[in-house]
């Protein structure tokens, strides 16, 4: 297999128009080559721009694939043991690796092999000996358009005036959690989070206030978030949800006790609400905790009806409270 020529590897890389600082070159490349000295010049050409991670055997880059957040594979195709056909075939096979763009470097240069790369799912063939600013500048596009890609799939996950995850986002990540929390019997809590007689600060402030009241709310629950794995998210209109994994409902009452608090010193003007004057929340808070890989009564759409139930009984017994059955009833009302 013909070895990469790096002599022309001595450019002043840094100094390219077409590596301006950017979000792109931030990203991870993966090269994948059996030759030693394939990998040290394909780190000499991109490691200035981007993280590199080598590896010489496709059972090791597909476990790194799996594992780091990869922008975009180089992989050769003559290697032993698993060539580069099957390699790019396991990765487009794997749901967690699937998205990841391919481009295959490689001396294998017929038409019939370039055909074959592309069909496996490959999004470009490049062959040896590589012409180096055009391998330069076909990794660039990529980067750009993955960066894009990942940049439209954070979009599609967020809520547009609030910044939280959006009511799409929230049912994947409480699927995903739910699961978690009945296969390895963590804890896992969830808070149905309503601003108070919204409907009547929306008549009265209008819609320009209503939107920065929203967002101020947004703000006040997302900073109350006690781990990294905590998700906050619009549920719907004036509804929020937090997911709180690997919480018992001891932890998630402390959290619901200080979000009844914050949302109070923000001391937002709302003539609606009758009896406090102020911007205050209701919540619902359900917890459910189980055994090890054990069936669970309780389905994920009852727990997330019994969170939603506890929220109407906080509105019914006064609101500006939390209510969770089973732990004194009602709990923090009117501090």
């Amino acid at each position: 297999m013909a070895d990469i020529d790096l002599s022309g590897a001595h450019l002043q890389w840094n100094n390219d128009p077409l590596y301006e600082n950017s979000e792109v070159t931030k990203q991870t490349l993966l090269v994948v080559d059996d030759y030693r000295s394939n990998l040290d010049a394909m780190n000499a050409l991109f490691s200035s721009q981007y993280r590199v991670i080598l590896h010489d055997n496709a059972k090791d880059a597909i476990n790194c694939a799996t594992r780091e957040d990869i922008a975009l594979i180089l992989l050769d195709i003559d290697m032993p043991i698993v060539n580069g056909y099957d390699t790019c075939a396991a990765l487009k096979n794997n749901p967690i690796t699937a998205h990841i763009p391919t481009i295959f470097v490689t001396a294998a240069g017929s038409q019939a092999e370039e055909a074959k790369g592309l069909s496996l799912g490959a999004v470009d063939y490049v062959s040896k000996p590589v012409n180096l600013p055009i391998l330069r500048a076909r990794v660039k596009n990529h980067m750009k358009l993955a960066c894009y890609r990942k940049k439209l799939e954070l979009l599609s996950r967020i809520d547009g005036l609030t910044g939280t995850s959006n009511r799409r986002q929230l049912d994947i990540m409480l699927h995903q959690h739910y699961a978690s929390a009945t296969r390895h019997g963590h804890a896992l809590s969830l808070l149905m989070i309503d601003i108070d007689d919204f409907k009547s600060f929306h008549d009265i402030y209008g819609h320009a206030k209503s939107a920065q009241c929203l967002k101020q709310v947004a703000r006040t629950i997302m900073l109350v978030q006690h781990t990294g794995a905590d998700i906050v998210g619009r549920y719907s209109g004036e509804e929020f949800a937090m997911i709180l994994p690997n919480t018992d409902s001891a932890g998630a009452l402390i959290i619901a006790n200080k979000l009844l608090c914050n949302i109070r010193k923000l001391n937002i003007d709302h003539a609606g609400n009758k009896e406090h004057k102020i911007v205050t929340f209701s919540i619902g808070l359900a917890t459910i905790k189980t055994q090890p890989n054990v069936r669970h009564e309780t389905s994920l759409e009852d727990f997330v009806k019994k969170s939603d139930y506890n929220l109407c009984k906080a509105k019914f017994m006064g609101k500006n409270c939390v209510y969770h059955a089973g732990v004194n009833d009602a709990i923090e009302q009117d501090l």
